[in-house]
């Protein structure tokens, strides 16, 4: 596995569209949250939730960055979660939290292979 590519495959359909929905949530809510500190997090993120890099189905190939910004994006969703009173599916929010897990675990995995420490 190159350290410049990392490849996910979603178990669930409901997850492409879930990590799509996170990043134009982040976006829009940008200005007011300061989701990302950066604009290529940003450029990432409207890359990824308006192009062809997360696919319903087949595997997805990210670089580090992207995966940060996946990071980013999934740690400020869980937060606004956390913080909500709605309650959601337990089984819905398996397939999320699976997906979360996943992409940190990958954004984890490629840092410590790139030589740098992930927090």
């Amino acid at each position: 596995m190159s350290a410049d590519v990392f490849t996910i495959e979603p178990q669930w359909i409901v997850q492409a569209p879930y990590l799509r929905c996170t990043l134009k949530r982040a976006l829009a809510l940008q200005s007011a949250h300061n989701v990302w500190s950066g604009t290529e997090h940003i450029e990432n993120a409207v890359s990824m939730a308006y192009g062809d890099q997360l696919p319903d189905f087949g595997r997805w190939e990210l670089t580090r960055s992207q995966l940060r910004t996946l990071k980013i994006a999934i740690e400020w969703r869980r937060a606004t979660r956390a913080a909500s009173d709605q309650k959601t599916a337990p089984d819905i929010l398996e397939r999320w939290t699976q997906i979360e897990d996943e992409v940190i675990a990958a954004y984890c995995a490629v840092s410590n292979e790139a030589g740098l420490h992930s927090i």
